[in-house]
C-alpha cells in the first residue's frame, strides 16, 4: 500500500507541475479534468487535495446555483444551509423543497438520496449482493453489514419499476416464514415472466389487498388465474379484488390432504391394535405414501400384508390413490365425474380424515378442478420460497421484513445491475 500511495501522490503531484504545450492548465483544473474523465462527475470544480492515511481527499464545489430535491425532482434557487459529507468523495448543500414541504439535501448525479457511496460503488455492493452473502460483501468493500441492506433498499427503490404490474395473466401467492413467532411475508410472483412482484409483512386478507391496491382498478383486470394453497384469507383478499379470475388451488397442496389422511388413519390404527397385530403395519408409513409405479418388491409385500390383515388402512391407501388419479384427467367434465364419485365414496368409508377431506374437497371443488383446464401449480413460487429462505439464511436472518423485502426483489425481480470489473 506505501508504493501505491506514493505511485499516487506523485502521479497527482505531476498533474499539478506539468504544462500543457498549448495552453497553461492551473492545478486545480487539471485535477478536475482528471475526475471528469475517471467519475463522470460533471459540473464541479476542486477546491482542494489532502492525503489523510491511505486515502485522497479531494474538497470539490458545485458550479451551478439551482439545487435539485432528490424525492420530486423540483429545481429551486437558494439554499437552506450548506454541509460538508463525505462519500468517498464530495460536498453537499440542503434546501427547502416547495413541493415536498421538507428541507432535503440536494440531488447529485453521483450519488443516491441519504447514501454515503457513489452510485457506481452501490452498484458494485448490490451486484455482489445479489450473488454473496452479506458478510462477505461487507468485508469485500470495507463497510458495515447493515450499509449492504441499506445500499441493497436505495437500488430496490430506484430499479424496481411499476411496469412489473403490466399485462399480468396469471400470478402466484403463498406466505414465506422468515422469523420465528410467526412472522410471514406475503410473496407475488408472476407465472409468465417467472419473477417476484410484490412482497408484503403478513399473510392475512388485508396483506394481499395492499397489493390489489397497488395494482390499481384497471391493471385488475387482466387477471385470469391466481394460484394457491387452500388459505381462506387469500380466497376472502382474491374474490373481492378479483371477481372475474379463477382461483387454481395447488395440486400439490390438495395432494398433501390425501397423504396426511393416510398416515391420520394409520397412526390411529397403531394406537387401536394389540402389539402382535402393529407388526404388519411396522415401516409402512412410505410405502402408503409411494406412488405405485416406484415402489420396490419389498414395498410391495408390505403393502400386501396389509391389505391382507388391516382393511382400514388399505381402503385409506385406495382412497389416496384414486383422489391423485383424478388430477391426471384432461377433460374438466370427466375430472369432475371421477371426483364426485369419489367424494360418495370417501363419505361412507367410516374413516374420520377421509370424512373430514371429502368435505374440504366439496367446498372447494371449483377451485381443485381449475388445475384441470389450466394446468398451474405453485411450484415455481415454492422454488422462490426456498430461494427467499437461501436469502435469509446466508444473511443469518432479518430482525424485521424490510430488509429481506428489498433483497427478495433485488435478487427475484429481475433486476439487473452493471457487471462488476476487478481487472
Amino acid at each position: 500500500m506505501a508504493h501505491a500511495d506514493a505511485h499516487l501522490k506523485a502521479n497527482l503531484l505531476s498533474l499539478g507541475s506539468s504544462k500543457n504545450t498549448e495552453e497553461e492548465e492551473s492545478p486545480e483544473m487539471r485535477v478536475t479534468t482528471l475526475l471528469n474523465k475517471l467519475l463522470n462527475l460533471q459540473g464541479l470544480w476542486v477546491t482542494g487535495v489532502r492525503f489523510e492515511g491511505e486515502a485522497v481527499v479531494i474538497e470539490i464545489r458545485r458550479r451551478f446555483g439551482l439545487l435539485t430535491c432528490p424525492v420530486c425532482g423540483t429545481r429551486v434557487r437558494g439554499r437552506f444551509e450548506e454541509k460538508t459529507r463525505r462519500w468517498r468523495h464530495l460536498a453537499i448543500r440542503r434546501l427547502r423543497c416547495p413541493t415536498c414541504r421538507k428541507v432535503r439535501t440536494e440531488a447529485v448525479p453521483w450519488a443516491r438520496h441519504r447514501s454515503a457511496f457513489t452510485r457506481h460503488f452501490e452498484d458494485a455492493v448490490g451486484f455482489l449482493a445479489q450473488k454473496l452473502d452479506h458478510t462477505a460483501v461487507s468485508n469485500l468493500f470495507g463497510i458495515s453489514w447493515a450499509a449492504v441492506g441499506s445500499v441493497a433498499e436505495r437500488l430496490v427503490a430506484e430499479q424496481l419499476h411499476d411496469d412489473r404490474f403490466e399485462n399480468l395473466r396469471a400470478i402466484g401467492v403463498d406466505e414465506f416464514s422468515f422469523r420465528r413467532h410467526h412472522r410471514y411475508l406475503t410473496i407475488v410472483i408472476d407465472h409468465d415472466r417467472g419473477r417476484v412482484i410484490w412482497a408484503g409483512e403478513g399473510k392475512s386478507s388485508d396483506t394481499l389487498a395492499a397489493f390489489f391496491d397497488a395494482l390499481g382498478p384497471e391493471r385488475r383486470t387482466s387477471i385470469e388465474l391466481v394460484s394457491i394453497d387452500m388459505s381462506a384469507a387469500f380466497i376472502k383478499a382474491i374474490e373481492e379484488a378479483l371477481p372475474h379470475a379463477s382461483i387454481v388451488f395447488d395440486h400439490f397442496h390438495v395432494a398433501r390432504l390425501a397423504t396426511d389422511a393416510v398416515t391420520e388413519v394409520r397412526r390411529a390404527q397403531v394406537r387401536q391394535l394389540d402389539p402382535d397385530e402393529r407388526k404388519a403395519i411396522k415401516g409402512t408409513r412410505w410405502t402408503l405414501l409411494k406412488n405405485p409405479e416406484n415402489l420396490r418388491a419389498t414395498e410391495h409385500a408390505k403393502l400386501e400384508l396389509v391389505r391382507k390383515t388391516n382393511d382400514p388402512l388399505y381402503r385409506a391407501y385406495l382412497l389416496k390413490e384414486t383422489f391423485l388419479d383424478t388430477f391426471t384427467y384432461r377433460s374438466p367434465f370427466h375430472a369432475r365425474r371421477a371426483l364426485q364419485a369419489w367424494l360418495a365414496w370417501a363419505q361412507r368409508s367410516r374413516l374420520a380424515p377421509f370424512v373430514r377431506l371429502a368435505r374440504t374437497v366439496r367446498q372447494n371443488l371449483d377451485g381443485i378442478l381449475a388445475f384441470i383446464t389450466s394446468r398451474l401449480t405453485n411450484a415455481r413460487l415454492e422454488g422462490m420460497n426456498n430461494k427467499a429462505r437461501l436469502i435469509s439464511h446466508r444473511a443469518y436472518g432479518f430482525h424485521s421484513a424490510q430488509p429481506l423485502i428489498a433483497m427478495l426483489y433485488l435478487c427475484c425481480s429481475n433486476i439487473t445491475l452493471p457487471q462488476l470489473h476487478l481487472a
